[in-house]
């Protein structure tokens, strides 16, 4: 079985990865807008060469942008899923990694989840989507 593309790609040294902490900072500009399509590619681009620990928790927006397409989209098991899969990676990050205010993160996705989780699969459409979970940050750089 072939291996995905990035695979082969080789890892980013954390001091090579500073520089271009821009893509990330972009990518969650666009998460909160509501581009969170953009988000996704903005930011996987970056993840995919990005080193241990910190692709975790750039894969943890990742997810987050990604629930928000399934949302848009109207595929309910997606969002939960994913936004699990992200709030399991977080917590190694808090209270903050790259200017991200990560306990908040934690806090607003845990709500949107919960929220979302209890209107179910038939009602989810009349979540608000302005209660979105909003990343704050500080660029570092």
């Amino acid at each position: 079985m072939a291996q995905p593309p990035f695979q082969n790609q080789a890892l980013l040294t954390l001091d090579e990865l500073l520089p271009r902490l821009d893509e990330f900072y972009r990518s969650i500009e666009q998460f909160n807008d509501g581009y969170y399509f953009e988000s996704h590619e903005t930011l996987e681009d970056l993840w995919m060469v990005t080193p241990w620990p910190e692709r975790q928790f750039f894969q943890a927006i990742i997810q987050i942008a990604a629930a928000f397409v399934h949302f848009v989209r109207g595929e309910y098991p997606g969002i939960i899923k994913l936004l699990d899969g992200a709030l399991e990676k977080l917590p190694p990050f808090a209270p903050q990694c790259f200017g991200v205010d990560v306990a908040a993160v934690i806090a607003s996705v845990e709500r949107a989840r919960d929220e979302i989780a209890a209107l179910g699969t038939e009602h989810f459409r009349a979540w608000d989507e302005g209660r979105r979970p909003r990343i704050t940050f500080v660029r570092t750089n």
